[in-house]
């Protein structure tokens, strides 16, 4: 089995892992032998002189604690047991700074659900050095959102934008960082596909019981975990984020047999997120033997694939640079994220809407100014022929949306 990475991996590079990180994935997570082989194999293939690709360092705790459990012997192995001691350190650091901040949004009568790595590490893994992270992710009922944004006012922490309506209504968290405590990221959805009314109930219908430094929280059950695992991590990155496979598949040895896979297919269905969440199920059960039910990725497949999951995927599940040289491309992009929003929506009021959205993505005061944006923008990139090349390239990194 070592080695074997499915012809959906090789083809669609950024979106599944290389191969050095799938025999990390590999050494991680099987048994013996195959752990084994698959160390001495990936052992082979890098230069242990040079710095590991973010998505296999997030992994060495993982791997070094299954290759320790097998007695595996390497001078390797005292490396990553540094990485793992130094993972346990920072986790235990940011639980701590993060203490204070969760226990002022309970005070303030805010429902409050822990998302990713923290329940993962506390409740699946069950060891906090196995499971690196740079942030914790808190929901709150949408309700709620701008209460907890009050309350986050009052901690000394820099915010990704200004919460305005508007930013409530088309984003789906609020990134908060300080250099001495951490990051947090304060959610009202659970996951940024899906904005509609209602849908966060699909985790709050079944929330379990947790206590994070004290302070009563809650948690996803097994079914909504596995669902957010996969889904949260399943889409391209320049650095593939190999780190949803190990999640998964601990959630599913840990609570397998508690998972509602009709639950989980009727959810995925209701969103337009069947094709994504069979990719990923599929992989995992192809690759690491996960119980899977067949039938599950049979009745998704049934699901088919929708105009707007097609526009989405052109983007979300491939590389967007192509997209993102040309200012047709950037307003496909800011499109596709729109159809999110809009997907039931009636002709004209999809177009209105749309124009609103434009309004927020491009930082306008009118839908009025739109026209004008764009055709700046058209007027720059025509401009830029002419520039010499060296300041093409540094205005072009400086470029984030359409018409800049």
């Amino acid at each position: 089995m070592s080695g074997h990475i499915p012809r959906a991996a090789r083809s669609l590079p950024g979106l599944w892992p290389t191969r050095e990180q799938f025999l990390v994935l590999q050494a991680a997570l099987l048994p013996a032998e195959p752990a084994r082989a698959a160390f001495e194999e990936w052992l082979k293939l890098i230069d242990l002189d040079d710095d590991f690709d973010p998505g296999t360092f997030r992994l060495l705790p993982m791997m070094y604690f299954n290759l320790r459990e097998h007695g595996v012997v390497h001078p390797l192995m005292s490396r990553l047991k540094g990485v793992y001691r130094l993972t346990w350190y920072k986790n235990n650091k940011l639980f701590s700074d993060m203490g204070p901040v969760v226990k002022a949004l309970h005070g303030a009568g805010i429902p409050i659900m822990l998302l990713k790595g923290v329940p993962l590490a506390q409740s699946y893994y069950r060891n906090v050095g196995l499971r690196p992270m740079a942030d914790i992710d808190v929901l709150v009922p949408t309700s709620h959102a701008e209460t907890a944004i009050e309350v986050m006012a009052s901690f000394p922490y820099s915010r990704y934008a200004e919460p305005s309506p508007d930013f409530l209504k088309y984003r789906h968290a609020m990134q908060y960082k300080s250099a001495a405590q951490g990051e947090m990221d304060l959610h009202w959805h659970a996951l940024c596909e899906c904005h509609q009314k209602g849908a966060d109930d699909f985790f709050w219908a079944k929330a379990r019981p947790f206590l994070f430094n004290g302070v009563p929280c809650e948690i996803p059950d097994s079914t909504r975990m596995l669902f957010h695992t996969v889904i949260h991590g399943f889409r391209w990155n320049e650095d593939p984020p190999i780190r949803w496979v190990a999640d998964a598949m601990v959630i599913l040895r840990e609570s397998g047999r508690e998972i509602d896979w009709d639950a989980l297919v009727q959810h995925a269905g209701e969103h337009g997120l069947g094709y994504r969440l069979r990719l990923g199920l599929g992989f995992l059960r192809e690759c690491f033997f996960a119980p899977i039910p067949i039938s599950v990725l049979s009745r998704l497949k049934h699901q088919g694939v929708s105009l707007v999951q097609r526009i989405e995927n052109t983007y979300v599940l491939r590389d967007p640079a192509f997209l993102r040289s040309s200012p047709l491309g950037h307003l496909w992009i800011v499109f596709s994220d729109y159809c999110r929003f809009a997907r039931k929506a009636k002709p004209i009021a999809f177009a209105v809407g749309f124009t609103h959205y434009l309004r927020f993505r491009w930082n306008l005061r009118g839908r009025s100014e739109i026209a004008g944006y764009i055709s700046r923008g058209i007027l720059k990139r025509i401009a830029r022929l002419f520039q010499p090349a060296g300041a093409q390239v540094a205005e072009h990194r400086s470029n984030v949306d359409f018409g800049k």
